[in-house]
């Protein structure tokens, strides 16, 4: 099997299968190694290997569709199913770096964000509301409605993450129109020690710090691990300038616990607890619609200070995210059984500047508690039936002294999926089909005075399907082609938001007459290899939306006690999403190799005949990459250039937004790094640098371009210890 991932964690390297299956690692001293193996359509395998001597392993990779976080990622690519992860070592490099910044290194995928760590990913021109994401098997139910709300996730924590389509998707309750972002924990191995990494990056851009510590112990019968992550960043800089107040907190624990009972019964339970505190820009929030339109001009923002501070005040944002699940996995007359139940709770917290010493005082405060179970029955590899509940109560705490943005709610969701899937010969096919019914129940405070509360009672059915089918016509080259029907109830801020919203800057209005979306989507992709050193994936979509929901500004200006601001209303139409992403990564030489990623997205308002806005522009990505084996003392060094391209958006409604699109823009980054031994222990150093030019730029799809430039150079140390 070629295109198999085989990563060492002891010293960072990674080396690919060829075409026949083979793999080798040069250069490693005696010792014990911890491999982990990945490929598209396989869980992951964990191995402990004992080097003494020239040594051979041979390895079978096999479809599993029985346990949860095979079934969340994995199992269908190999059939049909559209699927991208982020490698092994990306994870390991790129520790400092937000969960949505991860995800922007993937082809199709982009960040919709709000300054240097607030944001959210836009997979092929969807975010927020149609795409899910899931944590561990547990579908992420935080404040996912906006694009200054961060998944509520640690990027440290993972083992593997990935963005993931087809028929697989219907396996979780969700408006995934746009598809899955899926992040797994690590395995634990079967290794009868306590073994442990850490990983530490110091950032120059912001003063920042981001370490993580992560303890295992696998016995046959009983694994655990724990992990904990610190972030700490100040205000950051743009070429020429800081960013005052966009400093950020952040600490994360997690925690697994495996138990095996005989052959056919494991058990197992999962926490994590999230804590960030993220700061905005203070340079964003503007009191009246004379400074709002000078900002929109100026080259240096407003309250720009020459004085570093590690201080985050308003505008600001504190989230607090508990997630705690079992599972309980037997066999049945030859059928993998399997029950989750898991409980998530969100607290946010937005600090606007306010009048009279208010600022302390959250302008929003949102909690919100949910519980999903549900029961799955798995026949090996050619199909899964499941039933499922997912419950929801989201109130607004009385501290904000103001009208809340969102009302009150309650919701449920009963859901019934099934998925099969078939292979004959060259031909794999995989489909899926889902229904759900959520009731919701709604307590909303009028606008007009007297305040009075308002309750509202609705239902929503939902219905999906998806089929795809792959074919391989060559033994180099699998054709795959792939429909989806989905649909989406209009959120809760789609329908009943009404107040100031930070993540617009703007007074935010919903629209009780809004209907359910649906969407058709069609997509194809060729994937292969022209030769033994160049291997290329091209695929192309379609997607049209009936009833696709969008915010729209109005002319209008509301003048309030907190300033003068724009109004924006949610609105309807019928829309199409067009799109295409090439992956190319070719063997230059030995110890050489190129990769290239490029990605399209043009998405229209069919009601109208204008462009939708906020659509991602063209945009590539290409790194050159060098290893060399052993260099003076050092082993396993790797070079990198990485360059980013983002094209200027010219295709969008004038109407829509406040000032034309920024330019395009181009920026390079430069890493090297290896493992050095030091006395009795051998860590993993690196050295990058981003923008290495200091290059002056702004992004179409962070909000912060509106008011200054994005990052400018970092130079970051890192250091990864195994023991």
């Amino acid at each position: 099997m070629e295109q198999v991932s085989v990563y060492v964690q002891e010293v960072g390297r990674e080396v690919w299968t060829n075409p026949q299956g083979q793999f080798s690692f040069d250069h490693l001293c005696p010792g014990t190694y911890h491999l982990t193996v990945q490929h598209i359509g396989c869980p992951l395998q964990y191995l402990l290997i004992e080097l003494n001597a020239d040594t051979s392993i041979a390895l079978a990779m096999e479809h599993h569709q029985n346990m949860l976080h095979e079934v969340d990622v994995h199992d269908h690519h190999e059939g049909a199913l559209i699927e991208q992860r982020i490698s092994l070592l990306t994870l390991d490099e790129q520790q400092h770096t937000s969960f949505t910044d991860l995800l922007s290194t993937l082809s199709g995928v982009s960040a919709l964000g709000n300054g240097a760590d607030v944001g959210v990913p836009i997979v092929q021109g969807l975010s927020g509301n149609r795409l899910t994401i899931v944590t561990n098997g547990v579908m992420l139910t935080g404040q996912q409605w906006a694009t200054d709300h961060s998944p509520e996730i640690d990027v440290n924590a993972a083992g593997e993450i990935a963005v993931v389509s087809g028929a697989a998707t219907l396996r979780y309750p969700g408006t995934h129109m746009g598809g899955l972002v899926v992040m797994d924990a690590a395995p634990i191995p079967v290794d009868p020690h306590v073994h442990g990494k850490v990983r530490t990056t110091l950032v120059s851009n912001g003063r920042g710090i981001a370490t993580h510590l992560r303890l295992f112990k696998g016995k046959q019968q009983l694994q655990w691990q724990v992990g904990g992550t610190f972030k700490r960043f100040g205000d950051r800089r743009a070429p020429g300038y800081f960013l005052n107040n966009t400093g950020t907190a952040q600490q994360h624990v997690n925690a697994e616990v495996r138990r095996q009972w005989g052959e056919h019964v494991e058990g197992v339970v999962q926490y994590s607890f999230y804590d960030a505190e993220f700061g905005i820009l203070r340079g964003s929030h503007i009191g009246n619609l004379t400074d709002l339109q000078s900002a929109f001009m100026r080259e240096v923002p407003f309250y720009t200070e020459e004085a570093f501070s590690y201080g985050i005040e308003a505008p600001r944002q504190h989230v607090k995210h508990h997630t705690l699940k079992t599972s309980v996995q037997t066999e049945w007359k030859g059928k993998e059984v399997e029950w989750n139940l898991a409980g998530q709770v969100d607290d946010r917290k937005e600090f606007d500047v306010r009048r009279s010493g208010r600022s302390a005082i959250p302008a929003l405060s949102l909690m919100q508690l949910s519980f999903q179970n549900e029961v799955l029955l798995s026949h090996q590899e050619h199909w899964q039936i499941g039933v499922q509940m997912l419950g929801r109560n989201n109130w607004n705490v009385p501290e904000t002294g103001i009208l809340p943005l969102l009302p009150n709610y309650t919701s449920f969701s009963n859901g019934l999926f099934a998925l099969g899937r078939l292979q004959r010969n060259a031909i794999r096919a995989e489909w899926g089909t889902r229904y759900d019914y959520t009731v919701r129940d709604i307590a909303a405070l009028s606008t007009d005075v007297p305040r009075e509360v308002l309750r509202f009672q609705e239902g929503w059915h939902v219905l999906s399907a998806v089929g795809s089918v792959a074919y391989r016509f060559d033994p180099k080259w699998e054709a795959l082609t792939q429909l989806a029907l989905r649909e989406r109830p209009p959120g809760i801020n789609e329908r009943y938001a009404f107040g100031l919203h930070q993540g617009v800057s703007g007074i935010e209005e919903g629209n009780i007459a809004l209907d359910s979306e649906r969407g058709l989507k069609a997509s194809v992709q060729l994937r292969g290899r022209l030769n033994d050193r160049l291997h290329a994936e091209l695929g192309g979509y379609a997607h049209y939306f009936d009833g696709y929901i969008y915010l729209q500004p109005q002319q209008e200006f509301r003048l309030t006690i907190r300033g003068a601001f724009p109004v924006f209303s949610y609105e309807q139409c019928d829309a199409l999403l067009r799109g295409a992403d090439l992956k190319l990564r070719y063997a230059l030489a030995r110890h050489w190799d190129v990769e290239a990623i490029w990605a399209f997205v043009h998405g229209e308002n069919r009601s109208e005949d204008l462009p939708l806005n906020f659509m991602p522009p063209l945009n590539a990505q290409h790194s050159l990459r060098y290893e060399l084996p052993e260099w003076k003392g050092w082993r396993n060094m790797k070079l990198a250039l990485d360059h980013r391209y983002a094209a200027q958006q010219t295709h969008w409604d004038k109407r829509l937004d406040f000032i034309a699109p920024p330019a395009a823009y181009h920026v390079f980054d430069l890493s090297v790094g290896g493992t050095l031994k030091i006395w009795n222990v051998e860590p993993q150093l690196r050295l990058s640098v981003e923008n290495i030019a200091n290059t002056s730029y702004r992004d179409y799809l962070n909000r912060q371009r509106y008011f200054a430039d994005a990052l400018g150079r970092s130079v970051n140390v890192s250091w990864i210890q195994n023991f």
